[in-house]
């Protein structure tokens, strides 16, 4: 498999320090630092809605008798898309193009020079812990760097921020902690069924405080060179939530039975070193989940279309009884 064909995903629970990582890594001269997308998971789950559409029932010739199976075609798609984000290098760097698409991400530079390689890009969508297993479906070969913050941190960081400038992220501190327990134990669980050498865990206090042997670290894992480079973006504070030193984020309300799950993982894996190896068993659960989700779909459309038929019928049912001489 070709390097090109191994992309980056840094998945977390969002206000975890993604987005200063996607760009500290958009700045070594092989990878391309990509605007968050949130459509490649999703993605992952259609196409293969769509494979076992066109497997079935009268459409087995489409893809079943040309002996095409579902893990190629998500591939293969995920090859074509892989070549699209890296043809469009160069539009990608023109800051006023990105405006136009309104995007206004930071003052970075994407490349330094136009010899530079960029082979290779990074998505920091914090989404896509969701998806990791799709997203391995498209692209069997990308990296994933689980970006673990201390949850108290996260809380206190998702409780200040307003991505709209009036509303915020969450509603109050439970559903803070539930939002972090969520996501984390979705990386939690990659790390264990993949393994170290397919999902990196970094943690946010190393990335901080030891920032240079941490990113050594984190270049290693990606089979890239260290660049100095990368380290120029912790100069800046960008996508902060600004938390007031003051700020007291307890609420009497919240389930103290949640809160103690949150504090339990986030310690574990402050605290503890990644498992080696990786577990079969969850491995499996995550592909039982990624089939559930893609039978949901393929029965959402079924049953909606048996809906729509008895609507109908109904509506044909009451005209005839609207028309009938004994109304």
């Amino acid at each position: 498999m070709k390097r090109t064909e191994r992309p980056i995903f840094i998945v977390s629970s969002g206000r975890s320090g993604s987005t200063i990582l996607t760009w500290c890594l958009g700045q070594h001269p092989n990878i391309i630092p990509e605007e968050e997308s949130n459509w490649l998971g999703p993605f992952a789950i259609d196409a293969a809605v769509a494979f076992h559409r066109g497997s079935v029932r009268g459409e087995r010739g489409q893809l079943s008798a040309n002996f095409i199976q579902r893990e190629e075609l998500l591939s293969r798609l995920g090859q074509a898309i892989n070549e699209l984000i890296v043809s469009h290098r160069r539009k990608f760097e023109d800051i006023n193009l990105r405006k136009q698409a309104g995007w206004y991400p930071p003052a970075f530079k994407v490349s330094r020079s136009p010899e530079e390689p960029k082979s290779r890009w990074v998505d920091g969508t914090p989404e896509y812990s969701f998806y990791i297993c799709g997203l391995r479906k498209l692209f069997p070969q990308a990296l994933f760097v689980h970006l673990v913050r201390d949850v108290t941190a996260v809380v206190r960081s998702l409780l200040n921020f307003f991505p709209d400038g009036r509303n915020r992220l969450v509603a109050n501190e439970q559903a803070a902690y539930e939002y972090w327990l969520r996501r984390v134990t979705h990386c939690f669980e990659a790390e264990q069924a993949y393994g170290p050498a397919v999902v990196y865990r970094v943690r946010y206090s190393d990335f901080v405080e030891r920032s240079e042997s941490t990113m050594r670290s984190l270049l290693e894992f990606l089979g890239e060179r260290y660049a100095p480079e990368c380290l120029e973006p912790l100069a800046e504070r960008i996508n902060s939530a600004n938390v007031p030193a003051n700020f007291n984020e307890r609420d009497p309300r919240t389930d103290p039975a949640i809160m103690e799950r949150a504090k339990q993982l986030s310690n574990q894996l402050q605290s503890s070193p990644q498992i080696q190896g990786n577990s079969a068993r969850i491995a499996e659960k995550l592909e039982s989940e990624f089939d559930h989700r893609v039978q949901y779909f393929l029965n959402l459309e079924r049953n909606y279309n048996e809906a729509q038929k008895m609507i109908t019928k109904l509506q044909k049912e009451l005209e005839a009884i609207k028309t009938s001489p004994m109304a």
